[in-house]
Order: structure tokens, then C-alpha cells, then sequence
């Protein structure tokens, strides 16, 4: 994908398109157009064209025209069709006539992710399912609820692929009742990191270690750059919310001892100013966001200490990890309702978007990104040889073409690769993306407590109460 279109997609891929707005009744008209090997094909007896002539078995798999899964894949579809190998993807646009102005206030968006739903919900529409969601939160609802066909026979049975070709690692995490119920394409590591001299030299970290040593830090010392109770929540907190879920059991544990004390933790420091504040890069420095998506941007990390004086401790869990992959948006999954041949079909297609091919330098760049800096590939080798193309140069310099001054220290080292390489085995589990709705009830009752108007306790209960139906609703 072209993650150069639009480098604010890298937590969450934005959503394009360019067409007159419609009715409801002309949307529905529109959704049901098809798109095969980047040709318009609404027509029925175009599609029964391509489907008698040669005798493939179709693949459907949804898309959204100018989404980035969209381009990074559209040249892949092609040489998939191209290949006679006796399938052809049809794609399905489900975006058609939407219009991105005033996107906030556009009920189209809704329409867009209630049709997509519907048609996984009913079975037999799709068969290749990429995580196209606006809210990517929902297609994990639907891993969950085993909408999924298990990827994990298809890798042990195929002789052109080896797990060993893959991270393992990013497959367990990803893994649900032992079952692989989507691909990663790509993934990046989402943790906290520290001076070892102040963190200690143990990855990871319970809430107790973490808070004893904060107690020993120096006066005005700052955790990601910052001392204020939100600042700080969106630290140590946020990104670990997944791990106070268990979606396989429908519960989760926000009224835990564990939760209640993070919160107290948090309410003790700085009140909240209402208004945006510069990240203090004087003060000493606790714990940053390490938020690893590509090499350049993780050498980029050791600024201010080299990478032999840094560890990796985590966001504190009381299971001691609290690191984590964060899949974003790059997930394909195969329809459990459709057929065994169209299953081989769609799997054929995904282990072509995970082979080395794809994943260095041959215009599979959306997901990665130039040279890996979105995200960091799935596939070994090309991980690999990504790396080792970086740091080759470690220790040139080059001049810059507007200022004519020399840089020094732009690439990244071998020290800081193997750091990377040793840290991937220790991380044990997914940043499952949590819908829209259930941030948006922590965080009501999070910034309760810290206007003073409800305590940890209350605080607490009434995110389990909100949480704790949302989850059983839907399940």
C-alpha cells in the first residue's frame, strides 16, 4: 500500500473516496457492482463471461476503491487472475457513491460498515476478507465469534510454505482456542522502554515494580515527557486496555485490584490543564512509548540512549507481559461458509501476499511502506534482508541536499537489529484493536476521576457494568 499517500494512516488506514452522493436505495444498487481484475464488471453477463469462459471458481473479496489494501493489492489480484491457476478474484466495492466530505457527519459510513456485516453475517457473499472496516475493531469481533475459516491446516498442509518462513511468534499471539483465524500481513510492537538504569534489565513488568521504581526517580521526572494524570493515562493505560478484555469468555476486569490501582496511580499525578502541553525533553526520562514500525523509525528511538542502555519493560500486567503485536489493519481471513475449493483458493491468494516477493521490494509497500517503515513484514527473510540493507551502512553519513551539511548517525546499527531480533520472542501477545465504543465509555468515566467527580472505586464498577454488557450483547 502507499502509506506515502497518507502517512496519518499508520495506527488506523483512512478511508477514500470521490463519487456523488446517492440515495440509500441507489447505495444499495451501487454495493452490489463487482470489480475483477480492476475492471467494472456490474454487469451480469460479464461476470458469467469470465466465469464460463475459463471455468475458474470465483473468489469474492470486498474492498473499498482508493483504500491502501486496495492498492497495495490490486497488482497482486491481477497476477493472481493471470496465473491459471483455475480461480479468479472478483472484487466487491463497498464504498461506491460514498462521499468523503464532511466525513464525521456522513451516515454513509454507516451504511458502508452495516452491508459489509451483513454479508459476513449471512455467509456465502465473500470469501476473502481483508480488514476493511472503519472501525477495525469489529472484524475482531467477528474473529471471535468464529466467522473465520482456521488458516493453521492450510500452513501445515501446503509444500510451498514453511512456518518457519513466518514469525511464529505474531501467529500464536493472533491465535484463538489454537486456531488462526486470519493472516497478519504485517505487524508492529507496541511497548514501553526505559534507561535501564532506571527500569531495571528485565523485559517486562508487574504494576508494583513499575510503581517502586517510579518512586525512586529524580524530582520532576517524566513519563513520556510528560506529568499530567492524562498525559500519563494515555502512556501506561491506553494501549493496554486489550489485556482487561477476555473476548474467548465474554468478560472482562476492570473492576480488578489490578485496574482500581493503575487508576489511583494515575489520579496522583499532575491535574489535567486544558490545554496541549510540549513534551519536556530536559527532565529525566521514566518510561517512553516504543511504537516499532519500521527500522529507520526505531533507530530514530535511541536519540537520547544507545540501544545497550535501553530496556524494554512493557506496559506493567500483572502476568508480567505487557508488550505487544499490534496487527493495525493487516489482516486477511477466508470465510468459514465458503466451500473447501474456494477456501484452497482464497488461502492460495494469501500465502502470496506473506512470500518474500511480496514483502521486499516488489511493490508490496503499502503494508510495509518504503523499506519497512510502517510496519515490519511477517515473512522472515524479508525481515531479514530489510534489516541487514540498513544496517550495512551503519556509521555513514550522507549530505543533505538542502543545507549541504553532513549527517552522522542516520542508519540503523547491527547492535540495535540483534536488540530488535531478541526482544520479538519475549512478546506473547496481540493489542487486539478495541472498538470505538468501548474507549469511548473508559475514557467518560477515567476523566470523571480526574475531574474529582467519582472515585477509583466507582470508577471502576461502572466500567465494568458499561464494558461488561456492551461484550455480552454482542456476543
Amino acid at each position: 500500500m502507499r502509506r506515502t499517500l497518507a502517512l496519518c494512516v499508520i495506527t488506523v488506514f483512512s478511508l477514500f473516496s470521490c463519487s456523488n452522493s446517492q440515495t440509500k436505495s441507489e447505495s444499495k444498487k451501487t454495493v452490489s457492482k463487482t470489480i475483477a481484475s480492476g475492471t467494472n464488471t456490474s454487469d451480469t453477463s460479464e461476470k458469467n463471461d469470465i466465469k464460463s469462459s475459463n471455468e475458474d471458481i470465483i473468489l469474492t473479496m470486498p474492498i473499498m476503491i482508493d483504500h491502501p489494501f486496495y492498492f497495495d493489492t490490486r497488482d497482486l489480484v491481477q497476477e493472481f487472475n493471470d496465473a491459471d491457476n483455475g480461480y479468479k478474484i472478483v472484487l466487491k466495492d463497498y464504498a461506491e457513491g460514498l462521499n468523503m466530505e464532511n466525513i464525521s457527519e456522513n451516515t454513509d459510513w454507516d451504511n458502508y460498515n452495516l452491508d459489509l456485516t451483513l454479508d459476513i453475517m449471512k455467509g456465502g457473499e465473500l470469501d476473502i476478507i481483508p480488514n476493511i472496516f472503519t472501525d477495525p475493531g469489529k472484524f475482531h469481533v467477528f474473529t471471535e465469534k468464529g466467522a473465520f475459516a482456521d488458516l493453521n491446516p492450510f500452513i501445515d498442509d501446503d509444500e510451498n510454505l514453511d512456518r518457519s518462513e513466518l514469525f511464529d511468534e505474531v501467529l500464536q499471539a493472533c491465535e484463538i482456542n489454537d486456531e488462526l483465524r486470519y493472516m497478519p500481513i504485517s505487524f508492529t510492537i507496541d511497548t514501553l522502554a526505559g534507561p535501564s538504569k532506571y527500569v531495571g534489565n528485565e523485559k517486562n513488568w508487574t504494576f508494583e515494580e513499575m510503581k517502586e521504581r517510579w518512586e525512586k526517580m529524580p524530582e520532576g521526572s517524566t513519563i513520556n515527557g510528560h506529568t499530567t494524570k492524562d498525559y500519563v493515562y494515555y502512556a501506561l493505560l491506553r494501549g493496554n486496555i486489550s489485556s482487561f478484555i477476555d473476548y474467548d469468555k465474554a468478560e472482562c476486569h476492570f473492576d480488578s485490584d489490578e485496574f482500581i490501582n493503575i487508576l489511583d496511580f494515575l489520579n496522583s499525578f499532575e491535574d489535567l490543564t486544558g490545554f496541549k502541553q510540549e513534551i519536556n525533553g530536559t527532565s529525566e526520562e521514566f518510561v517512553s512509548e516504543f511504537i516499532i514500525s519500521g527500522f529507520m523509525q526505531y533507530h530514530q528511538m535511541f536519540w537520547r540512549y544507545p540501544a545497550e542502555e535501553i530496556t524494554f519493560v512493557g506496559y506493567p500486567s500483572d502476568d508480567g507481559c505487557g508488550s505487544f503485536f499490534n496487527i493495525m489493519n493487516d489482516q486477511v481471513a477466508v470465510s468459514a461458509t465458503s466451500s473447501p475449493e474456494k477456501q484452497k483458493g482464497a488461502w492460495e491468494f494469501i500465502r502470496m501476499l506473506v512470500s518474500y516477493d511480496c514483502q521486499h521490494g516488489n511493490g508490496f509497500t503499502g503494508v510495509l511502506g518504503d523499506d519497512g517503515e510502517f510496519a515490519l513484514p511477517i515473512n522472515k527473510k524479508a525481515f531479514a534482508d530489510m534489516g541487514e540493507e540498513q544496517y550495512s551502512h551503519e556509521g555513514e553519513s550522507y549530505v543533505d541536499e538542502l543545507t549541504g551539511q553532513k549527517i552522522h548517525g542516520v542508519h540503523l546499527t547491527k547492535a540495535e537489529y540483534q536488540k530488535l531480533i531478541d526482544f520479538i520472542p519475549s512478546v506473547k501477545k496481540i493489542n487486539i484493536k478495541i472498538e470505538d465504543d468501548i474507549y469511548e465509555i473508559i475514557e467518560d468515566e477515567i476523566f470523571a476521576l480526574f475531574n474529582k467527580e467519582k472515585s477509583s472505586k466507582e470508577v471502576s464498577d461502572n466500567i465494568q457494568n458499561r464494558v461488561q454488557l456492551l461484550i455480552s450483547e454482542r456476543n
